[in-house]
Formats: C-alpha cells, structure tokens, sequence
C-alpha cells in the first residue's frame, strides 16, 4: 500500500474507458514495478504459509501423480511410449500442464480475489494476474529440476545442446495459459460461474492433450484438430528436447500452435484491458 501512496502522491492519475481494441498500457505497468514485485513475494509467501512442509508439496504432488498415472496407463494399460519410461513420459508433459493450469487458475482469480485492493487504490491490474504467472514460474523450476534429476538418474537422456530451445517454449506456454487466465478472468468479474466452467474446461482439456499419451496413437485424420490445441505441438516440442523422440516437431504444426497461442493471448489482453477500467463498480 505504501508503494501505492508514494506513486499517487507525486502525478494525477486520470482514468479513461478503454477503446474497444486497445491493449494494456506496458509503459504504466512499468512504472508500477515495485508493485510487481510486492505482488509476486506475497503470492509465493501465502501459498505455502501455515503449511507443514512448504514449498516440498510442488514435488510432492507431481510425484505422487506420476506415480498414479504409471500404474493406470504404464501397467495396467500399457501406453506405449517409444522406449521412454512411462514415468519420464508422463512427467515431462505433466509439468508443463501444471504450470498452464497454474497460470489460468491463479489468473482468472486475481481479480475478484483482490476485491479489496482493486476498490481502495488505483494500479494497473495486470499487475494482479502477472504476478500469478510469476508464482506459476517458481513453481515450474523446481518441477524441472526433478525432472532433469530424475532424467540423469535413469542415464538414456542426457543433457544436450536441444535445451537451448526451452526457453523459447517456455515463453509460447507462458503466453498462451495468460492469454486464456486474462480471457476467464475479466470473465470472471462478470459471471462468477465461470469459476466452475473454468474448472470442468480444464478437466476435458486434459484429456484431450497428449500427456498420457503420445499423440502417435491419434489417427492421422484427426491429428489436424489435436495441434489446434497449442499444446499438443508445444509438448511434442519440449519430448524432442527431453528424450529427441522422434524428429524435430513439425514446423506446420509447431507454427499453428505458436499462432494460436499469441493470438489467444492479444485476445484475452484485449478483453481484460477492455474491462480494466471498470472492474471497480462491477465489484
């Protein structure tokens, strides 16, 4: 709050309903950096206070669901999975789908969980659900560094020069789950029932994104309608760099994915900013 006070202190500020095309202002979100990060360390100080065992329960819940899905998928059903150990194949997309749905979670509350914030002072919003994606991100570190543990523990995947693409990957994922977060979250304001929607979504998603299973075993046919979902092509991307399974993802599919997910996110951008300016009186 005080940060707050000190940058209302010295300048006016005027609010002005946004134009119905128009993205958030970056430059203001700048200027309100302090905030960011005030934001960022007290999400990540109250997610894991009065708990017993902390920050362990990022590994421990990973784990644990690898665990499960290897004794459903790895040896009662039997997935094939072209060599790799179920367990390395299943973690090596789960993480990642932890953090989409992390990022759209904590996004698409951010708003109407910080009622009280958002009617009291004036601050860009996005500071709100970027700080979600923030959280999201620490939490996806530490899933990595398992898995990276886990992948020189078993010694067929060793750490090669195809890591240099994760950071590229990591920005697309980033992109597209805050472009679906902003998306629910202006939502969300509106129609609070989207929290359920959002919840029965994400569920049916799953399922239908290779994460259990390689996207070999969808027939051809319909391998189009799988990689209209950002994900798939993302995932396929992140297996190549993990355990180069198969060739480089296709650059057709990796394209319409990466163009699906930048348009998802100026989408969802759009309508958040379209409804930043009067998210206070809807509360």
């Amino acid at each position: 709050m005080d940060i707050l006070k000190k940058e209302n202190h010295f300048k006016p500020i005027e609010i002005t309903p946004a134009s119905s095309l128009e993205l958030p202002d970056f430059r203001e979100l700048w200027e309100y950096r302090g905030l960011v990060y005030l934001l960022i360390r007290r999400d990540i100080m109250l997610r894991f206070q009065q708990t017993a065992i902390g920050f362990l329960w990022v590994i421990i819940q990973p784990l644990l669901l690898m665990l499960i899905f290897n004794m459903v998928f790895g040896i009662l059903v039997k997935v094939p999975t072209d060599g790799i150990p179920f367990p390395l194949f299943f973690l090596s997309a789960f993480i990642v789908w932890q953090f989409f749905t992390q990022v759209i979670n904590s996004s698409a509350q951010s708003l109407v969980g910080n009622i009280n914030v958002i009617i009291k002072s004036y601050f860009p919003r996005l500071a709100l659900p970027l700080s979600a994606v923030a959280g999201a991100l620490v939490d996806y570190a530490v899933s990595f560094i398992v898995l990276l543990i886990l992948l020189l523990v078993d010694g067929q995947f060793p750490v090669t020069i195809r890591y240099l693409l994760l950071p590229f990957l990591l920005i697309l994922t980033t992109l597209f789950a805050s472009g679906v977060g902003l998306l629910f979250g202006a939502l969300m304001v509106v129609f609070r029932d989207m929290k359920n929607l959002l919840t029965y979504i994400l569920m049916i998603w799953m399922y239908l994104t290779p994460i259990m299973y390689p996207i070999t075993l969808v027939p051809d046919k319909y391998k189009v309608y799988f990689y209209l979902n950002p994900l798939t092509g993302l995932l396929g991307a992140y297996r190549w760099v993990f355990f180069k399974l198969g060739d480089f993802p296709r650059a057709d599919y990796l394209l319409v994915s990466s163009l699906v997910a930048v348009a998802i996110w100026l989408f969802g951008a759009v309508v958040f900013r379209s409804m930043e300016n009067k998210i206070a009186d809807v509360l």
